[in-house]
């Protein structure tokens, strides 16, 4: 892994084509800005993983399509919810009712 210190307006440059730019730094946060040709996809990790995974179910689905590769799709939906109903906070909009 390449390490680098960058200050903000500062960029760094991959194989010609793509420009990182520290746009800010604010607290513990980094906001940058990608420049990159439209063909390079540019994705969060966490939904390149989530998509990942999606594809490999997907692959397992088609390849094997007993209980094996249903019990895994179960698996990731449940999780994926799950995650999803830790994020909702209490207050967002919904008020309890006697």
């Amino acid at each position: 892994m390449l390490i680098l210190s960058r200050k903000p307006e500062e960029s760094i440059v991959i194989d010609d084509e793509i420009v990182i730019t520290i746009l800010a730094i604010e607290g513990e946060k980094v906001k940058i800005g990608i420049s990159a040709p439209r063909h390079v996809r540019v994705l969060r990790q966490e939904l390149w993983q989530a998509i990942r995974e999606q594809n490999e179910i997907a692959q397992d689905l088609v390849e094997k399509p007993e209980s094996q590769g249903i019990e895994q799709l179960r698996q990731y939906l449940s999780e994926a919810l799950a995650s999803e109903e830790d994020e909702e906070t209490p207050g967002s909009g919904e008020e309890e009712q006697d």
